[in-house]
């Protein structure tokens, strides 16, 4: 079968799978509410993330993997646990935070975005959308126990770390790459993929950018583990900082950017695509 079914069509299957754990996500939700669970409080609403995380993101990855690349599931989702990659994730990391001050300049721009005549009404209904996701993050969020750290650190930070990039990466940017046979093409594709699913028009660009670094940390090192520690790293960043601020021990707006000027932005950009192509360049290739 592997041999047979086109990889777009195995992604499209993958997705069609997705959309059916969102709808088992959902069912379970309603029936939580309808024996007088409150799935709106905090503790319950991160129960029901990490659920949800697991089934749209991991579950339809297992099974196509299961029905296609059965024979070469390590492989094909470059499940390298080796030393070598946590070597390469320390790399993935500094390229990360060189390149804040870049994704902090877009998340500026994006942020100034407006539709003209007639779509007004979309872009309200679009930021109103954004803002609704932040609110609930935002409760998800609260708490200054320390109990509250390290269950935000789990669920918010290290789960979706895990399970978005086997999804994107491990499956979907693998299957592009196997259909288009275009590594850049597949992982800005896939970014691209990465942060629509996401559904914040205004936070757009940033994500699309986090979204391509992951992918090129992937295919670079060979191994999920250097995006999975990038992006678990981008997650628990945010997590501490609104637990700095629950705490008192900050007094910040976390939306705030940091307004690096241009040539700080420049130039760490510069050092991260230099420490990217030493790091990540030579092992670029195509997988057949």
């Amino acid at each position: 079968m592997e041999k047979t079914t086109h990889p777009f069509l195995q992604m499209l299957i993958m997705f069609a799978l997705t959309l059916g754990m969102l709808a088992v996500g959902s069912v379970l939700v309603f029936v939580a509410a309808a024996l007088g669970v409150d799935v709106l409080s905090s503790s319950n609403m991160l129960v029901f993330q990490a659920i949800s995380q697991l089934l749209m993101f991991v579950v339809p990855v297992v099974l196509v993997v299961l029905i296609y690349h059965r024979h070469e599931a390590r492989p094909f989702l470059r499940l390298d646990f080796s030393r070598r990659p946590w070597l390469m994730a320390l790399a993935g990391l500094a390229v990360w935070v060189l390149l804040m001050p870049l994704m902090d300049w877009c998340t500026v721009w994006n942020e100034s975005w407006h539709f003209s005549a007639p779509f007004e009404p979309l872009e309200k209904m679009l930021r109103e959308i954004g803002e609704h996701t932040k609110a609930v993050m935002e409760t998800m969020l609260a708490g200054a126990g320390v109990g509250t750290l390290l269950a935000n650190l789990v669920v918010i930070a290290l789960v979706p770390a895990v399970c978005e990039e086997f999804f994107f990466r491990a499956g979907m940017q693998n299957l592009m790459l196997r259909w288009v046979k275009n590594p850049h093409v597949a992982i800005w594709v896939t970014a691209a993929v990465f942060s629509l699913f996401h559904g914040e028009v205004f936070a757009f660009m940033p994500r699309f950018i986090m979204g391509a670094i992951l992918g090129y940390l992937y295919l670079g090192s060979n191994s999920i583990v250097p995006n999975m520690v990038a992006h678990f790293f981008n997650n628990a960043m945010v997590v501490v900082l609104y637990w700095l601020i629950a705490r008192g021990v900050l007094d910040v707006d976390p939306e705030a950017p940091m307004a690096a000027a241009w040539p700080i932005t420049l130039g760490c950009t510069v050092a991260a695509v230099a420490v990217a192509y030493v790091s990540f360049g030579k092992n670029l290739k195509i997988s057949r």
